[in-house]
């Protein structure tokens, strides 16, 4: 069985949308994951912070991670 860091190393590499948000893996244990992301001008609101999407993007990745990295493919309904 793959080891959390490979299952989601291997997700990263296939997942472009995380790439061209800039996402990294900080930390990655079953069942858990931290994720950073640098937030540039272009991924900015009318107030000039993050926008929802950007930060619901950042979340869902988070999320698709923590919940893959015991090796069972899953994906959200709801998040």
């Amino acid at each position: 069985m793959k080891s959390p860091e490979e299952i989601v190393a291997t997700m990263l590499e296939k997942d472009a949308f995380s790439q061209f948000l800039g996402i990294s893996v900080c930390k990655i244990e079953k069942g858990y994951c931290e994720l950073i992301m640098t937030v540039t001008s272009v991924m900015t609101n009318g107030f000039e912070i993050a926008h929802g999407g950007i930060t619901y993007s950042l979340g869902d990745s988070t999320l698709a991670f923590a919940s893959n990295s015991r090796g069972k493919q899953c994906v959200s309904i709801d998040t």
